[in-house]
């Protein structure tokens, strides 16, 4: 079952996102966004933000070619990180990375 927190819904954006850790204080966590076209092989993705203990979601913007799943191959802390697909993708996916 789903939890409402009132009507407004935030967008994920670059930014920091605050939550409540369960102590008295407000804790954040930076989210850095952005968007890659796949290739049918790696890409790499410039974003400086990226940190070693980054989590890196990835979701489907406009399907191009035969879409196939995206993974995250390698992290680069401070520099980026690169995304591995298959054969003959060429659609646009948004990225967020976490922490």
């Amino acid at each position: 079952m789903a939890t409402s927190y009132g009507s407004q819904v935030t967008p994920l954006v670059t930014g920091r996102f605050a939550y409540d850790n369960g102590s008295s204080l407000l804790d954040v966590l930076p989210i850095a966004c952005g968007t890659f076209v796949a290739t049918g092989s790696a890409v790499t993705v410039a974003n400086a933000a990226v940190t070693a203990s980054s989590q890196i979601l990835i979701t489907l913007k406009t399907a191009g070619g035969t879409v196939s799943a995206q993974f995250v191959q390698t992290i680069t802390p401070g520099t980026g990180f690169t995304v591995i697909g298959g054969g003959s993708d060429t659609s646009t996916y948004n990225y967020a990375i976490l922490g």
